[in-house]
Formats: C-alpha cells, structure tokens, sequence
C-alpha cells in the first residue's frame, strides 16, 4: 500500500513554503476606505455590468478585503506555525529568496505587501471571459483612483527594473491611459483597475464603465431595468441565462461564478464531451446524472463560503426530469426522486457513502451505456455470476431484487488480545442494501455466500492458503448474521504481525429488509444491530463522507509500516521518514471531515463539496 509518495513529500514542504510566505510578514489588516458616493459601483451591486452579454464565464468577489483578512488571520495559522516542518520552511534558503523578492516589491510600492492587495482588490474582484471576442478580463475594486494609480505605476516601474514586463508602450483611450505590458493591456479608472488580453475585449468595458459613471443616478438605475434592452451596449446583465443564474445563487455567497452551458454547448469539442459515452462503469455511475442533466441545461454555477471552521463549495444547474434519457433513469430515479439510504453513527468511522443507483436497471442497459470492450466484459461476467447464483439471471433476478438505494461505510478495526493482530491493519467496511421481497431472497442469497466460501476454501486449500469456517447467530428477533472467519494456527493467535488476511471475517447480515454484506462479522453485527436504520437522506441523491478522526487512527495504527515504506521507497532516514509522517498524521488533525453531496428537486441540481475544521 502506498499512502504518501515521494511527491507527496515535496508537495508538502512545497505547501509549507507556500504558507510561509504568506503567513511570514503580516502586518494589521487595512481597511478601505467607505466607498464614495459617486462610485460607478453605487447603483449596481455586480460588476457583470460591465462584461458584454456574450460573457460565457464570469466570477465574481465582492468584499475581497473580508476573505483575504479571513485566509490570513484564520485560527489555523497559528497552529501551522507552531509546525516544525513550518519553521523549517521558512529557515530554508528557497523561502528566503523568495522573502527577498517580497522585500524587494515592497520597497518598490512603499507599503506592505498585504497593505497593496488590499488597496487594489479589497472592495471587490470580476473574472469574465468574452465568446465574441475571445478575450478575458479582469476588474479590481481598490480603495480609491489615486491609490490604485500609485500602485499601478510602482509596478510598472519594478517590472521596468526587474526586465520582466518586457516592452512596455502606453496609449489613450477615450481620455484614459492604457499600458500595454507584454500581452496584457491594463488601465485604471476611477476606482477600478483593468487588465486584458485583447484590445477589443478592453475597449468594450472601458466604454461601459464610462458609459455608467456619466450617465445620471436615475439614468443609471433606468440602464439596470428595460430601457438597457434598448441600449446598443447592453451587458451581461442582460444575458437571459445570468438573469436566471442571479435569481437562483447569484447573491447569496462571498464568491460566485458563471459558465454560459448553452454557448459553450455549441462548441464542437463540448458538445462531444457531454453527449458522448462515458464507456467507464464506475465513472458512469458517479457521473452518467449529472452529464445528462448539463447536455439539457443552458447555465451553470458555483459558490464558495469561508469562515473560521468551514470551506464549501455548491456547483448547481438547472434540473429537469423529463429531460434525462430513459437509460440514464437509473440514476435519479422515477420523477427524479431518487434518495439515498440513511446509516447509523458508528464509533470511529472512517467513511460513509448512501445513494441511489438502480444497478440492476444499469447492468440490464449496459448496450445503450457503454461501448463494445466494456460490454464484452459485462457479458463474460455476467455468465460466471449467473453459475454461481444457480441459473438465475445476474442482472434480472439477483440485481433486481435489491432496491435502488445503497450504502456503504468503512470503520477502524479493533483487534483483541487473543486474535491474530495483522501488520498493516485494514479498516472494515461494508455494503449495505434493501431487499424487495426479504423472504424469498434470503434463502438464496444464504445459500450462495456458503457455496462462495466453499468455492474459496477449496482453491485456498489448493494454493496453501488458510480456511474459511462458517458460523450463524441470530441478533434479537429481527436480525440474523452468517459469518466466516479464517482459522488460526495456533503460531498466529498472538502474533502482532499476522497475515492481512487476519484483516477478514466475510459475512453477510440481515435485519428486516435491510441486508449487509460486510468484510468482518463484527461489523456486520453492528450495522444490523443499530436502530433508525433505513431511513432517507432528505433531498439528498448521493452522499459521501470522509472522516477526519477515522482516518487519522487508521494512519495512526499503521504508523510504522508507514515510516518503513518511506524509508525503502524515498531514501529517508528513519528520523526523517518519522518526521514525515508524524506531519501528516498532526496536520489531518487539523480537520473534522470533508463531505460530497449531491442533491436534486424540481427545478435545481447541486453537487457540494464541505470542508469542515476541528474548532
């Protein structure tokens, strides 16, 4: 098993450098300055109105001051620090180069380095990319048009200094200085700075800021309603599609972005891509919903919110049941109501996963799914399960008689005193899933888990592996569980470095309609054990949880065979290998979990991904 390469290695010290940097010279955050009231930002509370309507990607901050004070003073720095690989970092003669250029700039601006951000971005930040054009802009809301003036000379002078701007030219526009720097075009006014790549793309929203700052207060707010329709230069406050995307998320996050589907769908290569087979069984599974739903949707977005504790990210679409293809019902289910199973809190769980997915519906339409390899495989599996399950249909009879929620969970193991103990211990996990008519299924599905041991046993026995022994208990009166478990010798019942194999006791539970089939016993007693089980996840088609504690554990018990690897695969001694991994294991501390979700209703699809902190 590898869990931390060589490039792992690098990349981290690469991070630490990287927070050195920004953690090792910083000075009171600076406070902008209330803006005026002849702002051309007043009458508008988005930038986009300064982006032509053939926009088709646009993001936006609008107190870029608050979340660079929020990234910078976060709690979390101070515990980075106090990181002796931290400390190293900024004692390396790498960082210290790269001190020195900060230095540099900052003698150059006269100020602080945070001090400058904050004076050039601190009021606001809008990215947008013109179809028509085939040019990209970026606008910075600074504090005033006299600082970000300053600022933007000083660095043209640095850039002067230092030979990195190459030939820089100037030119006028409609009474507005324009610096060329290399490919890129930048110019100020009033309080904004701009930078492009193509003149045309400049020229557009140099005019619509003009346009707007000499236009009277009524007039502008008469520009924000339908008389701009009338207007030659109308903006992408127009754009039908980001009327929609405003309507939905466009306010409610610190940072939001706009991608314009239904323009960029015309582009050959797009359209491939999201009408094209995903030909991958397990990529179709996790992503077949969602291409459908992005080939039929005309606009798309994504939020992110930071405070103290949390990151998060929300991608949505518009969604439309009728709009999904009739192979593709498997995965949202019927009218799109598709959910995900629910699974009981479990001591030191590692990670969660419920969803639903209609695998027999999935392996019954592989032809219109997947292309000719995959389908010759499916094929060929198909004909070994079907053995095994006595005749029965794999897709039709075994798939079928499952319901199309599904769950799965991973927990660290314990191992008792008097049990083999593995070297590299395994987390257990399961699968869990609900059947539709228990009682004529749980006499088969019995039978086959007992002929498949069988089956193990004996090319076990012919490869000089270790026996499976069956066992069975019945848990209350609703719960039954079968159980196999691998037979000691009596060298291996105290022994700390056991076989992996010592990591499983297959079996299988079932409690009501729920049955789980789960890489150890102990597990499996569990799961069938809990009350509350079966529950829906609310709007929720698929969720998944990685847990933060649960894996530091599993490292953690791991933590020798961790160093040993490092050592052989990277050529560390043991003091730097311990080091290492001491490092990761300290900084996955840091978090509480991280979660993927991904929920629909009638009118919106939207995928999360949380990052939560330890407070």
């Amino acid at each position: 098993m590898t869990y931390l390469g060589s490039f792992r290695h690098q990349s981290l010290i690469f991070y630490c450098h990287i927070l050195a940097l920004s953690f090792g010279s910083l000075e009171p955050a600076y406070s902008a300055d209330s803006p005026d009231v002849g702002s051309i930002g007043t009458a508008f509370d988005s930038d986009a109105s300064f982006f032509p309507p053939t926009s088709v990607f646009f993001v936006e901050v609008h107190d870029a001051e608050a979340v660079i004070d929020l990234v910078l003073d976060h709690p979390l720095r101070k515990r980075i620090e106090a990181l002796d690989a931290y400390k190293a970092a900024i004692a390396s003669p790498d960082y210290q180069q790269i001190s020195l250029g900060r230095l540099m700039l900052e003698g150059q601006l006269k100020m602080p380095w945070r001090e400058a951000l904050t004076s050039l971005l601190g009021r606001g930040l809008a990215v947008g990319f013109d179809a028509k054009t085939d040019g990209f802009a970026v606008i910075l809301h600074g504090k005033d048009h006299e600082s970000i003036e300053l600022i933007r000379d000083r660095m043209l002078e640095f850039l002067r200094l230092t030979g990195n701007g190459g030939q820089i030219s100037s030119g006028e526009y409609r009474g507005v200085t324009a610096f060329q720097v290399n490919a890129f075009r930048v110019a100020v006014y009033e309080d904004r700075l701009l930078i492009t790549n193509q003149a045309e793309t400049g020229k557009w929203v140099l005019d619509r800021m003009i346009e707007l700052s000499e236009s009277p207060s009524a007039d502008a707010a008469a520009l924000a309603g339908s008389e701009r329709r009338t207007q030659a230069a109308s903006s992408l406050l127009d754009n039908p599609r980001f009327q929609a995307f405003r309507r939905g998320v466009g306010s409610k996050s610190q940072m939001h972005a706009f991608v314009d589907l239904k323009t960029l769908g015309e582009a050959p290569a797009v359209s491939r891509a999201l009408q094209s087979k995903i030909n991958n069984p397990l990529a179709e599974l996790v992503l077949g919903g969602i291409q459908s739903t992005l080939s039929d949707s005309t606009w798309a977005a994504a939020q992110v919110d930071l405070d103290e504790n949390r990151i998060a990210l929300a991608l949505t679409t518009p969604f439309d049941s009728d709009s999904i293809p009739e192979q593709r019902a498997y995965y949202f289910g019927a009218n799109g109501g598709g959910r995900g199973l629910s699974l009981p809190q479990l001591p030191e769980t590692l990670f969660t996963l419920s969803t639903h997915r209609d695998l027999s519906d999935v392996w019954l339409r592989s032809g219109d799914l997947f292309g000719a390899n995959v389908n010759d495989g499916i094929a060929q599996a198909d004909a070994t399960l079907t053995t095994l399950f006595a005749g029965r249909d794999f897709g039709e009879d075994i798939l079928a008689a499952f319901q199309p929620e599904l769950a799965f969970i991973a927990v660290r193991q314990e191992f008792a005193e008097s049990k083999p103990r593995p070297a590299i211990k395994l987390p257990a996990f399961a699968a869990v899933l609900e059947l539709k008519e228990p009682d004529a299924m749980k006499r088969e599905l019995r039978r086959t888990f007992q002929s498949l041991v069988g089956f193990l046993n004996i090319t076990g026995a012919m490869n000089g592996q270790k026996q499976l022994e069956l066992g069975g208990e019945r848990i209350g009166i609703v719960s039954e569980i079968v159980t196999s478990t691998y037979v000691a010798e009596e060298d291996d019942l105290n022994a700390d470095d056991a076989e992996l194999i010592f990591n499983f006791s297959p079996s299988i539970a079932f409690r009501g309609k729920q049955f789980v089939i789960a890489s150890s016993a102990e597990l499996a007693r569990q799961l069938v054990d809990e009350a509350g089980f079966g529950k829906r996840l609310g709007n929720k088609n698929t969720d998944a949880t990685l847990h933060a504690v649960g894996l530091q554990k599993v490292l953690w018990d791991n933590r020798d065979q961790l160093i040993a690897q490092r050592m052989l695969e990277d050529g560390n001694s043991r003091e730097e290998a311990t080091m290492l991994i001491d490092l990761l294991l300290q900084v996955i501390g840091y978090f509480k979990e991280t979660s993927v979700a991904l929920g629909q209703d009638e009118n919106e699809l939207k995928a999360t991904w949380e990052v939560r902190l330890q407070p």
